[in-house]
Order: C-alpha cells, then sequence, then structure tokens
C-alpha cells in the first residue's frame, strides 16, 4: 500500500491537530527527566581550591620575566605530583578512606590556563564535608611531598578548599529539558508514522483542509 506523503503547508495542521499528544509525551519526559534526576542519581559535590606554583628564589619578592617562564615549565610536573600514588595514599590514610588511591585519582581534577602558573584543584565527591576534607589533605600531603622531592618550596595555597552544598551532578535542568527533547520527538514520530500511513479522511475540517475548498454542508442519506 502506498503510503501519504506530507508536505510542509500541512505540517503545522496536522501539528495543531495532535497538539494534546506532543503536549502530554513533552510533560512525561520532563518529569521523567527530572524524576531520573532526582531518585535514581547520587548527587555529587565539589570542592574546589587554587595553587600557585613558583620558582624558589632568594628574594620572593621580586620576579623576572625568565623566573615566570621556569615556573611555568614546572607546572605540569607538579600536576604530576599532586596525583601521584604517594601523595594520593597519604590522603587515603589521613581520612581513613574505604578506597584505593586509584579510585581517589578519579575524584580529582587537576587545571590550568595556558601560560599560568595557578593550579585549579577540584575534588567530587558523594558528600560535600568530605570533598572539602579531601582537597585540604591533598594539598597538604602535596606540599611536603613536593618539598621533599624538588627540594624547594615551590607552592603557594592561592584559595583554600571550598565548601559547596549545592551538587555539581546531577544537572536537574538539563535533564529535565532533555526528558522535555525526547517527548516531543517521539510524539512527533507517532505522528508522521500515522498520518503517512493512514488512507482516510476524519471529518469535514481536514477534508476541507486537504482539497484547499469550504465545505458548504452535509448530503444526509435516505
Amino acid at each position: 500500500m502506498e503510503g501519504k506523503t506530507i508536505d510542509v503547508s500541512d505540517l503545522l495542521f496536522i501539528l495543531r491537530k495532535w497538539f494534546w499528544l506532543i503536549l502530554i509525551l513533552g510533560l512525561i519526559g520532563a518529569i521523567g527527566g527530572f524524576v531520573i534526576a532526582k531518585q535514581f542519581i547520587v548527587p555529587t559535590y565539589e570542592s574546589q581550591s587554587q595553587l600557585v606554583i613558583k620558582q624558589g628564589t632568594k628574594d620572593e619578592t621580586t620576579t623576572s620575566t625568565s623566573d615566570t617562564q621556569s615556573n611555568i615549565q614546572l607546572v605540569n610536573t607538579y600536576k604530576i605530583i599532586i596525583v601521584s600514588p604517594t601523595v594520593l595514599e597519604k590522603v587515603v590514610d589521613n581520612l581513613k578512606l574505604n578506597i584505593t588511591s586509584r579510585k581517589l585519582a578519579k575524584q580529582i581534577l587537576i587545571e590550568n590556563s595556558k601560560d599560568s602558573q595557578v593550579l585549579t584543584v577540584n575534588v567530587l565527591n558523594q558528600n560535600p564535608k568530605i570533598a572539602k576534607q579531601i582537597n585540604q589533605q591533598l594539598i597538604t600531603a602535596a606540599i611536603k611531598e613536593a618539598k621533599k622531592i624538588m627540594s624547594a618550596n615551590n607552592i603557594r595555597v592561592l584559595t583554600d578548599p571550598t565548601y559547596n552544598d549545592i551538587p555539581v551532578k546531577p544537572n536537574k535542568v538539563l535533564l529535565t529539558g532533555i526528558g522535555l527533547l525526547a517527548g516531543f520527538l517521539v510524539a512527533i514520530t507517532i505522528i508522521v508514522i500515522r498520518e503517512t500511513m493512514r488512507q482516510s479522511v476524519r471529518d469535514e475540517k481536514e477534508l476541507s483542509h486537504i482539497i484547499k475548498a469550504t465545505h458548504l454542508g452535509n448530503v444526509n442519506q435516505f
């Protein structure tokens, strides 16, 4: 059986006719996305701190351009030191965490902007208090380990670890929007399939729209 095609001029008419289905499925999708974010995804909290990496000098009150370039070259080295197994194991032991250093490393993200001496340490955890404690212990252990390895005091704390009781994951607004969009897409898919496969006309209004004519009246069958 040859299906019916839908041109652009008929699309708005069809969407208006099926508006109730689009609305219902959109609401169901949005509610579903919100419920998943609220009930089925464990919230994750973030603690953030900032460190400055600098070359140790006799006079720390002055810094030349060459010193700054040398400091930038140290950044990648210190990024590795901060998340090294030695440092992470000390954090696990000090806080008596019930995880391995390898799993702890997955909760830590260290970022730095290009040509910057500042490292941003982000710690993610399902408990905001523990996230802050991990961040603090991480800084303390990293500074001690860096002194032993580099034989210099190169790390300065720019910003202390933050405490944030607002979860960074899941993003409820984003998941709700995705659910809403998914509901719309499902509704439109159903509508397109039904309209292209249907071979009959439901009422006078639809017939008038299809043939572009005015409905004058009905002829009763005797």
